[in-house]
C-alpha cells in the first residue's frame, strides 16, 4: 500500500454523490485494501468496497467484479446492504455503479434546497444602499 492512498476513479461517482448530499466521508485502509466509509448524520457509517486489489485506493483495479456497502450502527451492528460482487445477491449489477449509487442515494441524506441567487443579490444591494 503505498504512503499516499489515492481514490480509485471508479470511486469518483460515489464521493461526488456524496458531497452533493453533505455527507462527510474518508479513505479508510486495511491490511491489504481501502474502503470509503461515509459518515451518515444518525451516526452510522457507510463502509464502500470491491473486491479488486487494493479496493478503493487501487489505480488500475485489476479483478474488480462488484462493490460492497456495509452499514454500521452507532451500537456496531453491522448489515450488508448492497453486494455485487460475484458471490453477492446483487452479482447480477456487477461493476456498474448505477444501482450501487440508487442503494446509496435511499441511504443518504436529501440533498440540501439550493438558495435562491436573486435573493442573495437583493440583500448585497439594501447592504451597500444603506453603505451610501
Amino acid at each position: 500500500m503505498p504512503n499516499t492512498l489515492l481514490l480509485n476513479p471508479a470511486y469518483e461517482p460515489i464521493t461526488t454523490l456524496a458531497r452533493t448530499r453533505g455527507t462527510a466521508f474518508h479513505l479508510a485502509t486495511r491490511r491489504y485494501s481501502a474502503v470509503l466509509h461515509l459518515h451518515l448524520a444518525d451516526g452510522s457509517t457507510l463502509e464502500i468496497g470491491d473486491d479488486g486489489v487494493g479496493g478503493a485506493a487501487a489505480q488500475k483495479p485489476s479483478g474488480t467484479t462488484g462493490f460492497t456497502i456495509l452499514r454500521t450502527l452507532p451500537g456496531g451492528h453491522r448489515s450488508p446492504i448492497y453486494d455485487s460482487t460475484m458471490l453477492g445477491p446483487d452479482h447480477a449489477n456487477g461493476a456498474n455503479p448505477a444501482p450501487l449509487l440508487a442503494a446509496l442515494d435511499r441511504l443518504l441524506p436529501p440533498a440540501p434546497t439550493p438558495r435562491p441567487r436573486h435573493k442573495a443579490r437583493q440583500g448585497l444591494l439594501r447592504r451597500l444602499l444603506r453603505l451610501t
